[in-house]
């Protein structure tokens, strides 16, 4: 997770006019389609006023629980607990990070509202060098706040927006020392007990995978289980287990008051210069309406939960296995309950004759800025029959891993991303060796040498 996070995931929804009524077919026919090609499993759910408009449980492996790892979504029950021990008088929003954690660089200038809204400039932990190797290991509170400490701030406290996973991770520690209870102690009673989450959950230990669905990675011709981030390592800034249906419940609860004051909840939603995050919850502005929500991901889980107050529509999507952007599914889901054209992402996969073998494209490259300065390196690998994976390169930051997007084949010497909307053109010298690759993306395009 980098530098801002701006959600754009839930902007479909500008379009609220006539329902289809024909939604729960025409939304499977589509999602039915993304799971065919190996593009979505999961489970989806819109309600209207409360009420399930459409449900879709689409889990294609072995595992059909409809309780799914729900990653940075933890961050907004962590906020909600935040909130109300603010309104306990135990807390307040300029009470400063040195009262609990004087070891953190800038803590004597750091509020609970910076690390809130992420103008904290915390060093992310999650940027670790060793993250992708050592993820599964069990963690102490001790060892992730020496992860914390290892890192330069970003930026001076309230100047910039950067999305850290450190913030919310302190939080948790804090609400801890605050209560004397543990973070799962508190999430249960004063939210999941209060109003009703019936398969929510703060993940412990690895004793807990079996209760809910594991997630998997595509290479292009099979799936495969990915491993296990340990819960510890998440803990409050991403470590529970939920599904569709609570948070949706979650959502509407919230915004009904009955987990915070009106108050708090207005200053939740307040995403104003320099944060664009709000203090809890993501702004999803489309069309003159705003919603509000977040999005998350852990493993190859990938969640997104939003509600649209104005409307009282709501929407979850959980997904334990996906090759497209979750935007993708949610653009198709929306256009087909509001009648709207949308057209099929192209799953198909070039082949030919007398294209090169995947296997000539393996290998480092290094993409240089107008030629000259070079702004990064990253490795291709083998994955299924005409598909290559893509990752960022650093064994001194990442070790041998580092997150893989895939690849797929759409022409001689080209491939596209479906997770990260890149284009790759291979350039080959005349005996058929790669020299190097032109990377697009949106409007912008970078050459890319092979070392």
């Amino acid at each position: 997770m980098k530098k801002i996070c701006l959600l754009t995931i839930f902007s479909v929804f500008g379009f609220l006019s006539g329902q289809n009524p024909d939604i729960t077919g025409s939304i499977d026919s589509l999602v039915t389609n993304f799971q065919q090609n190996n593009a979505f499993s999961g489970n989806i759910m819109l309600q209207k006023n409360g009420a399930t408009v459409y449900k879709g449980g689409l889990n294609k492996f072995a595992d059909h629980s409809d309780q799914y790892r729900i990653g940075s979504i933890t961050k907004v029950f962590t906020a909600i607990v935040v909130f109300q021990l603010i309104e306990e008088g135990k807390l307040s929003l300029d009470s400063k990070l040195s009262q609990y954690f004087p070891m953190i660089k800038n803590a004597e200038i750091i509020t609970i509202g910076n690390m809130l809204n992420h103008t904290s400039g915390i060093y992310n932990y999650l940027e670790w060098e060793d993250y992708y190797d050592q993820k599964s290991r069990n963690y102490t509170r001790e060892t992730m706040l020496k992860l914390v400490q290892q890192g330069k701030p970003e930026f001076k406290p309230g100047k910039e927006s950067i999305y850290s996973n450190s913030n919310y991770l302190l939080l948790g520690y804090i609400i801890e020392d605050i209560t004397g209870s543990s973070y799962k102690e508190n999430i249960t009673a004063r939210i999941v007990n209060k109003i009703g989450l019936n398969n929510t959950y703060c993940e412990s230990d690895e004793g807990e995978y079996g209760k809910r669905a594991s997630s998997y990675k595509f290479d292009g011709e099979n799936w495969a289980k990915e491993s296990e981030t340990h819960p510890d390592f998440t803990f409050s800034a991403g470590n529970m287990v939920s599904t569709t249906e609570d948070l949706l419940k979650l959502m509407q609860e919230l915004f009904a008051g009955n987990l915070v004051s009106k108050k708090s909840l207005e200053i939740m939603k307040d995403a104003n210069s320099p944060s664009i995050m709000g203090y809890g919850l993501f702004k999803t502005p489309f069309y003159g309406k705003t919603g509000y929500g977040h999005t998350g991901r852990i493993d190859e889980f990938h969640s997104g939960v939003a509600y649209f107050p104005e409307d009282k529509f709501s929407i979850a999507i959980l997904a334990n296995g996906t090759n497209v952007k979750l935007n993708d599914i949610v653009a198709g889901v929306a256009s087909k309950y509001y009648q709207k054209k949308y057209k099929n992402p192209d799953f198909t996969v070039y082949h030919s004759k007398t294209a090169p073998p995947t296997e000539i494209y393996n290998g480092i490259y290094k993409a240089k800025l107008a030629g000259i300065i070079t702004v990064g390196k990253f490795r291709i690998t083998q994955a299924g029959k005409n598909h290559l994976f893509i990752a960022l390169y650093d064994p001194k930051k990442f070790g041998e891993e580092s997150r893989k997007a895939l690849l797929k084949r759409i022409g001689e010497n080209d491939f596209y991303s479906f997770d990260t909307g890149a284009y790759l053109k291979f350039s080959l010298d005349e005996k058929g060796e790669v020299t190097g690759i032109k990377l697009t993306q949106g409007q912008q395009s970078i050459n890319c040498k092979k070392m």
